[in-house]
This record gives C-alpha cells, sequence and structure tokens, in this order.
C-alpha cells in the first residue's frame, strides 16, 4: 500500500507542477502583449513627433501642404508644378502608409480600439479622399475595404 500512496502523490505534485508552469506561461504571456502594445504605441508617438518635426522645418513641403490646406483644396493642388505635386504625393503616400500600419496592428491585436476609433479612423476620414484624389490607392486589400467603408460612412451620414 505504501509504494502506490507514493506514487499517487508523486502523479499529483506532478500534475501541480505542470498546471503551475501553465499559470505562469499565461501570465507572461500578458506581460509580454502588454509590453509588446505599449512599445506598439511608443513607437506611434514616435514616428508622429517625426512626422510632425520634419513638416514644421521643412522649406518645400511646409509652404505646399499650406498652399494646399494639406491636399484637401483640390483646385490648389491642380495648380501645383510638376515637382510640387509629386512632393504632396509622397507626403500623402507617406500618410497612407501610416494609417495603413496603425490598420494592420490593429488587426493583429496590437492596438486597442478606443484609440482606432479616435485617430485611426477619424484620420482616414479626413486624409482618404486627398490621396485618391492625387491618384494613390491603397496596397492591402483589407486596408482598401477599410476605406472604402470608412468612406461609406461618410457619404451616408452626409445624405
Amino acid at each position: 500500500m505504501i509504494p502506490s500512496t507514493w506514487k499517487d502523490t508523486a502523479e499529483i505534485i506532478g500534475i501541480l507542477a505542470i498546471v503551475a508552469s501553465l499559470i505562469a506561461l499565461v501570465i507572461e504571456l500578458r506581460q509580454t502583449q502588454s509590453a509588446l502594445s505599449a512599445e506598439t504605441y511608443q513607437a506611434r508617438a514616435i514616428d508622429a513627433i517625426g512626422e510632425l518635426l520634419i513638416v514644421a522645418d521643412s522649406e518645400h513641403l511646409a509652404p505646399i501642404l499650406t498652399k494646399t490646406n494639406f491636399g484637401a483644396d483640390f483646385e490648389a493642388v491642380g495648380n501645383l508644378s510638376a515637382g510640387d505635386r509629386l512632393r504632396l504625393q509622397h507626403y500623402l503616400r507617406a500618410r497612407m502608409i501610416d494609417w495603413d500600419n496603425e490598420h494592420y496592428q490593429y488587426q493583429s491585436g496590437f492596438m486597442d480600439a478606443d484609440f482606432f476609433a479616435a485617430t485611426t479612423t477619424r484620420y482616414v476620414r479626413e486624409w482618404a479622399p486627398r490621396w485618391r484624389a492625387i491618384g494613390l490607392t491603397e496596397g492591402r486589400e483589407e486596408f482598401r475595404r477599410y476605406v472604402d467603408t470608412v468612406l461609406g460612412e461618410v457619404a451616408t451620414s452626409e445624405e
């Protein structure tokens, strides 16, 4: 009887050790997810600050953005020289790529819904007509569908 008790005790200890290991693993995964989300948020903030500083210090881009209301004044965009239009096009492409990246991060679970709705969706609603008017299209199909949905909501709400 004693050998059987030791065997049962050892099995129970082994099972408890496995359960404890799984609990520790879940806790570690949650901490890693939190750290990744914080790192992603910080990277977005650093990227935004860098972009704002570049525009503020640009001798070429800032006047173009001012003249065209950041690409929203389609008549002014049409009156740009070829070089200035190219600069605006590259700027708008950079904005589009940035928000495509945020959309991808949101789809992957690295961005919370509040931030996504408050910033990404708001900016896509404002900027997508600008990049589309200058001839740019979204590269990723998922992002294109998302932009179509956001712009469709705008068209629906304006009717």
